[in-house]
């Protein structure tokens, strides 16, 4: 006998089932995997391609989109998709969610993509705990957005950048379609590009920089302006 909602208070649900009264913390995923379910597994179609399918252990989803597939533990936000897919058929709650986590899920993978716009110039390195993107083995900016320089010892110090000008909106191109970088990726790539061609007028940037690196980017400077004719 599957179990079913007896009755309903604030924070639990009452459940019968074979003779036994249970209670489980009344979310919107108990409500959709009891009330709409009747207990089983929770499978839910939002297109041919996109769907998903809870695992054997209540709460876990393999989630599917166009053969990529990821597992999504949020079962409250997976949920709220259904439901707001059941209710208009073209709600876009699980398509957000999915590229999300598939982000997240992918990152390193996915921010290798656009860093190789920039060449050899630009290295990224994938340690236990993070990525970092070495620039011109002179600069560094972590997976978190914060920049560093390499002082004549060759260890990294702390370095103030603020990325130049307005960040515009950045998509990938991925096999899920087009994903949007968020705020902490688009500050990764507007810093790696300002460190690319540092500013030696900006003061804030450049008085942190150590005697020799100063005279190294002055000089870079002046080779540059010959170059094209300044």
């Amino acid at each position: 006998m599957n179990p079913q909602i007896i009755a309903e208070r604030d924070n639990t649900l009452i459940l019968f089932e074979s003779g036994k009264v249970t209670t489980v913390p009344n979310t919107l995923y108990n409500q959709v995997k009891y009330r709409d379910y009747k207990g089983n597994r929770i499978f839910y179609n939002f297109s041919d391609y996109n769907y998903i399918q809870e695992t054997f252990d209540n709460g876990i989803f393999n989630a599917f989109m166009n053969d990529e597939t990821i597992q999504i533990r949020d079962s409250v936000a997976l949920c709220e998709a259904i439901n707001k897919h059941k209710a208009n058929n073209q709600d876009e709650s699980y398509n957000n969610l999915f590229k999300k986590l598939y982000f997240i899920e992918r990152k390193s993978e996915l921010m290798a993509q656009i860093i190789d716009v920039f060449g050899d110039r630009v290295e990224t390195v994938n340690k236990k705990h993070e990525t970092i993107y070495i620039i011109d083995d002179r600069f560094m900016v972590n997976d978190k957005g914060v920049s560093h320089y390499k002082n004549d010892l060759g260890t990294w110090n702390f370095l103030c950048t603020v990325a130049q000008g307005n960040l515009s909106k950045m998509t990938l191109n991925t096999k899920i379609g087009d994903i949007e970088l968020g705020s902490t990726e688009l500050t990764i790539m507007g810093k790696i590009g300002f460190l690319l061609t540092p500013d030696i007028n900006d003061t804030v940037f450049f008085e942190q920089l150590t005697p020799k690196m100063k005279q190294v980017l002055v000089d870079e400077v002046k080779i540059d302006n010959k170059v094209v004719g300044v």
